[in-house]
């Protein structure tokens, strides 16, 4: 019955990425085309609101209750209105699902069971490091004190200020609004459920690297991702994004090295090969803003991957008119790290009231 259970979670917050995804294409008035591009845009999309509504909960001392009840009331309105206004996006992917399936082919075979053992390995990790009991024991304490860092993680002890270093981070927050809401214990949702969500999410990315790659040829995309996953099996060091794919996937350092950076790469290779402008644009902006939510490292890597990959592009196509876009990314995270540097030396802290 528990495995029941955590199947229909998995399954709920899959179709809840992809409703958000179809809202977020019919705001930016454009057709949806690709499932996985769907699901993936959703994801960043839903993080983006989730960070908007509960970081100023966390700072005003907040009930998690509070964040649970606000969140998940907006969310379920949200996807009423996705299938009210975008009811014609979903019956379209729908019906259009048999003839992706075969355009792979048997290249979906290895496909399944490449993504299959990624599944299985990572379901079969246990990570004892401190960021592992750090990502469990925020959302336990949270849920079990209906707090949102109010007490010391690592050891229980209460706070009397918030943790400046990952306040802004809320990303396990959100494991404790599904544990609280549907009672379930903490380690179902931050453990088991999201990791195989993020996983799966990050053979979504590698697909669309491989159909950018391959000009939309499926089967060469499949390939591509079965080749990019036995890499990083083979590559797994301290310092590779193997290591936060395969066993630290709970951690939001995993979304950035998975989904946040790939997904980045895939709004510049649009870019570069000016394919879809404005699209990779809108992406690559709520990339950078949703990145802030899921780990206090994006400070810096996500402003240095956008400068790696904008600045160029702007001054080879002289496109001037982009840099105030340029900035407009940057500028979540470069506020991040400027409070954080604030707060280590003492000048900004976050007093729980």
């Amino acid at each position: 019955m528990n495995i029941l259970f955590v199947a229909l979670l998995f399954f709920l917050q899959i179709l809840t990425f992809f409703s958000f995804g179809l809202l977020f294409f019919k705001f930016i008035h454009k057709n949806p085309t690709s499932i996985t591009l769907t699901l993936i845009t959703g994801f960043i999309f839903l993080f983006v609101i989730f960070g908007i509504i509960s970081i100023p909960l966390i700072l005003s001392s907040q009930k998690l209750s509070t964040l649970t009840h606000i969140f998940l009331s907006i969310v379920g309105i949200l996807f009423i209105i996705s299938i009210i206004i975008c009811y014609k996006d979903w019956i379209l992917l729908s019906k259009n699902l048999l003839q992706i399936l075969h355009k792979h082919s048997y290249m979906l075979v290895p496909l399944f069971i490449m993504c299959l053992l990624l599944q299985l390995s990572i379901f079969n990790y246990i990570d004892w490091s401190a960021d592992a009991s750090y990502y469990v024991g925020k959302v336990s304490t949270d849920v079990y004190t209906n707090t949102m860092g109010h007490f010391d993680p690592y050891t229980g002890n209460a706070r009397t200020v918030l943790d400046g270093r990952r306040v802004f981070a809320s990303f396990p927050e959100y494991n404790a609004v599904i544990s609280q809401f549907f009672h379930i214990h903490p380690l179902k949702q931050a453990k088991l459920i999201m990791p195989q969500i993020l996983a799966l999410f990050t053979c979504m990315i590698y697909y669309q690297l491989g159909l950018l790659f391959f000009r939309g040829q499926a089967k060469k995309a499949d390939f591509f991702v079965c080749i990019i996953l036995l890499l990083d099996l083979y590559s797994y060091t301290t310092y590779t994004n193997a290591t936060f794919l395969f066993t630290r996937t709970h951690e939001g350092k995993s979304i950035l090295a998975n989904i946040i950076i790939p997904g980045m790469f895939f709004c510049f290779l649009l870019l570069w090969s000016k394919r879809d402008i404005v699209f990779s644009k809108q992406l690559l902006f709520i990339i950078s803003l949703s990145s802030c939510i899921f780990s206090s490292s994006s400070m810096l890597i996500v402003p240095a991957g956008l400068s790696a990959g904008l600045l160029p592009w702007i001054l080879k196509e002289k496109r001037w008119k982009s840099i105030p876009f340029y900035f407009l990314c940057v500028l979540p995270n470069l506020i991040i790290c400027i409070l954080f540097l604030l707060t280590t030396t003492g000048f900004i802290t976050y007093p729980i009231k």
